[in-house]
Parts: C-alpha cells; sequence; structure tokens
C-alpha cells in the first residue's frame, strides 16, 4: 500500500527584490526558493540542512502561508491550498504548525505557560468548554514530558530546553499532521538537544507526525531524519540518506559533511 503524503510542493518559487540591487538603479530579484519539489510522507521526518542564506527560511514561511509565493503548487494531504484565501486556508492551518528557533521572537513573554497553551486552542477549538481545554493543557504537558507545577510560569522562568517544549506542546495542542521545526535546538545546550530530539523522535513514533527539520547541523539531522535534503542558493541539491550524503560527488556537500564534527545522542 503506498503511503500517503502529508505535504508535497511542485516547483515552488519564492523571490523578493534585492533592495541593495535597487538601490543602485538596478532592478533585481533575488530567488530564495527557486523552483523546489518535493513530498513528505506522513510519519516522515525529512531534514532540510544548508548554510545561512540557502533558502531554508523562506522554504517554511511559505508552506505555511506566511509569505506570498510566485511559482508552484503546495499540497496538503493532496488538497492544493496554493490560491486559498485566508479564510479558505483556516481549516488547514491546524495540520501544517511552525516551532520556532526562537521562543520569544514568537510568544507574549507576560503570557503565562497556560495561557500561551491555551491561545491556540481558543482559535480552533473554540466551542470547547474551558474545563476540556484546560485538561487538555494538562495532556499537552505530560506529552512534551514537564510537570504541570510550571502552568503559571512566565517563559523568562523556564529554561531553555523548557521553553523549547512549550512550542512543541503548542504546535501539537491542534493536533497537527506536519510539523516544520525552524533551528528548534540550535540554541539549547547538548544535554538539552538530546532531550528534544529524543522527545521528537518518541512524537513521531507515536503520532505518526510529519515533521520538516531545519538546521545547519548534520549530525543533528542525521541523528533524527529518515532522510536529508542539501539546499543551497534557492535549490536541492542532493537528496538522500546520510550515506548517500557521505558518498556525494558534490563539493558544496561535502564541505557541509566535513565542516560540522559528528555528535553522538543519547538514546532512550
Amino acid at each position: 500500500m503506498d503511503k500517503e503524503n502529508a505535504l508535497r510542493l511542485e516547483s515552488l518559487v519564492v523571490h523578493y527584490k534585492n533592495r541593495r540591487v535597487f538601490s543602485l538603479g538596478r532592478n533585481g530579484t533575488v530567488r530564495a526558493v527557486n523552483g523546489v519539489s518535493m513530498s513528505l510522507e506522513r510519519g516522515e521526518i525529512m531534514g532540510v540542512v544548508g548554510e545561512s542564506g540557502s533558502g531554508k527560511s523562506s522554504l517554511l514561511k511559505a508552506l505555511c502561508k506566511f509569505i506570498p509565493i510566485q511559482g508552484g503548487r503546495i499540497f496538503i494531504e493532496e488538497v492544493d491550498i496554493t490560491e486559498f484565501s485566508d479564510r479558505e486556508f483556516f481549516p488547514y492551518r491546524r495540520k501544517i504548525q511552525m516551532i520556532p528557533q526562537d521562543f520569544f521572537d514568537i510568544f507574549n513573554p507576560k503570557m503565562t505557560v497556560k495561557e500561551i497553551l491555551m491561545e491556540p486552542l481558543e482559535i480552533h477549538f473554540g466551542e470547547v468548554s474551558s474545563q476540556e481545554k484546560e485538561a487538555r493543557i494538562l495532556e499537552l504537558l505530560k506529552l512534551v514530558e514537564l510537570d504541570d507545577t510550571l502552568i503559571e510560569r512566565l517563559p523568562s522562568q523556564l529554561s531553555g530546553g523548557q521553553r523549547q517544549r512549550i512550542s512543541i506542546a503548542r504546535a501539537l495542542a491542534v493536533n497537527p499532521s506536519i510539523l516544520i521545526c525552524d533551528e528548534i535546538v540550535s540554541a539549547c545546550d547538548l544535554y538539552a538537544q538530546k532531550q528534544i530530539l529524543n522527545l521528537l523522535t518518541t512524537l513521531n513514533r507515536e503520532k505518526n507526525i510529519a515533521m520538516l527539520f531545519v538546521s545547519h547541523n548534520i549530525a543533528v539531522v542525521a541523528h533524527l531524519c529518515h532522510n536529508i535534503i542539501v539546499m543551497h542558493q534557492g535549490q536541492f541539491l542532493e537528496f538522500g540518506s546520510l550515506d548517500m550524503l557521505r558518498g556525494s560527488g558534490n563539493a558544496y556537500v561535502q564541505s557541509l559533511m566535513d565542516a560540522v564534527p559528528q555528535l553522538k545522542m543519547a538514546k532512550k
């Protein structure tokens, strides 16, 4: 039986005006994402690696419809959402959730953990009773292996690993089928990285959630992901397992492989 695609891209293009070129009187366009195609199956964890400026962030923002695209198609569970209005896309926004790199860029520092987790439930499940929502919050904290005594704490009162777990819990609140992970362990220490990656592995196994995991660190990606995309100058250079990438004849891919030390991750 063929596996079901959670996410599919066809020749996706995202470009923007190069302000530095424009200021010099030349109308320049930068293709941040240049005609890429891919399929992410339900339950698959796919890594995307590349240097800063390779197009990773633009790709993620386009997938979540945070920025417009200039070409190609985006399918969520084989539904073409490319030209959906905000109203049409609303039921699908629950299906694709992003976990940010920096907790403080997303959440109000004056909101408690309870308020942070309640917000998506209010937006997407307004008809559900307050008691059910509060029970769901406790369930989410347990799911990401946090104690419910943290529920009234502010973000500044949490460790970096705890804040990232709250980000994961918030993304899981609306039962997504796709998680977009944007450099989510880059600011964590080694111990917290191990804990977060093991948590994602468990969630993937138990919930069958598809994940697109973006990082500059191939060693981290290789620990978690089934397959890896190498992105460079808006394009996908290589796709495959870590062993396949090690055998690549592409000089850029080899430079990434050589530049990142191997990281031994703790297993549960």
